[in-house]
């Protein structure tokens, strides 16, 4: 399958289109890579140097040169960090008016940890593209999707809730996953326990379900990325059902990113106080270690299952 990713790109290290171009291609897609902006490593190291495309550049590439002069046609188009609304709104228009066909990806990358990465108008911007758009599937974290629906998600409750009400605002969005939920539906405590996965779809009509996975105490720069490409793997190409493809991405994760930790030397703790609970600070890790997990990413017989360390389990959630 052919695939254009429009995000991020980063000389060293792996977020935006870095974090998943490898993984696809390793998985068998074909894949082009639209960079929205290029900076010598994501801002997470506290510095950074790069530029920003202009919309003009980007409308002119995507236009100009891959779908008018060379005519190509995608399967699907993931679209993640962009830097401004006027850029989101002309790729929306370019997906709607020449690549009306394909299945439109949309991680709307606003921020993470209670922090925006981008201006208060690009979150606008997210809710009327979603909202006006036929989307595939769509996957905000626990802090974009608390911004993009209005509702605080502290429990299984809200976690519905806020599904529900994402479908009532966003109805032409067929697929929703929200990754990334820290709290504990199973009554446990949400500092040493479990990252919650709420989904919803396609076709809406039973109840949310949630997936939990065994918490990792470190911060990861690029796993969202890397977590929406698997997910697009497994939605699209291996063609699975939603619960099941959000099982199979988060089980793969979370074993990428736990031998990422253990690759990893010299670990800082984070001292960001927007991230700090009671007990150990979590580990920051820099950068994915895709490369050293190209065993783990590359598509096996059979993909295997949860190991124990990230025993995996999937619940209705109730209210």
């Amino acid at each position: 399958m052919k695939a254009l990713l429009i995000q991020s790109h980063v000389v060293h290290g792996y977020v935006g289109n870095k974090a998943s171009s490898f993984p696809l291609q390793l998985r068998g897609w074909d894949v082009d890579a639209l960079n929205t902006v290029q900076y010598s490593n994501h801002p997470g190291y506290g510095f950074f140097s790069g530029f920003q495309y202009s919309e003009k550049v980007l409308r002119d590439t995507l236009l100009k040169g891959l779908i008018e002069s060379m005519d190509i046609h995608y399967d699907v188009v993931l679209t993640g960090y962009c830097p401004s609304g006027e850029i989101l709104e002309e790729m929306a228009r370019i997906i709607n008016s020449k690549m009306a066909h394909v299945k439109w990806v949309l991680d709307p990358v606003l921020g993470d940890n209670n922090r925006l990465y981008v201006s208060e108008t690009v979150v606008d911007v997210y809710r009327t593209l979603l909202r006006d758009n036929l989307v595939y599937l769509t996957t905000p974290n626990q802090f974009e999707m608390e911004l993009l629906t209005g509702t605080k998600i502290r429990d299984a409750p809200s976690l519905h809730e806020s599904l529900r009400r994402f479908h009532k605002l966003y109805p032409r969005v067929q697929r929703i996953v929200v990754t990334s939920i820290d709290m504990d539906t199973c009554g446990g405590d949400p500092r040493d326990t479990n990252y919650v996965v709420g989904y919803w779809g396609p076709d809406f009509t039973v109840d949310p379900s949630s997936h939990t996975i065994k918490k990792i105490n470190a911060l990861f720069n690029g796993s969202g990325d890397l977590f929406t490409a698997l997910l697009m793997d497994y939605s699209v190409a291996r063609e699975m059902h939603l619960g099941d493809a959000v099982t199979a991405t988060a089980t793969l994760t979370s074993q990428i990113l736990s031998r990422t930790c253990d690759l990893t030397p010299n670990r800082a703790q984070a001292t960001d106080p927007d991230v700090l609970v009671a007990g150990p600070a979590p580990v920051k890790v820099q950068d994915l270690k895709l490369i050293q997990c190209r065993d783990l990413i590359v598509l096996p017989a059979a993909d295997p299952p949860a190991d124990p360390v990230t025993t995996t389990t999937t619940t209705t959630i109730t209210t």
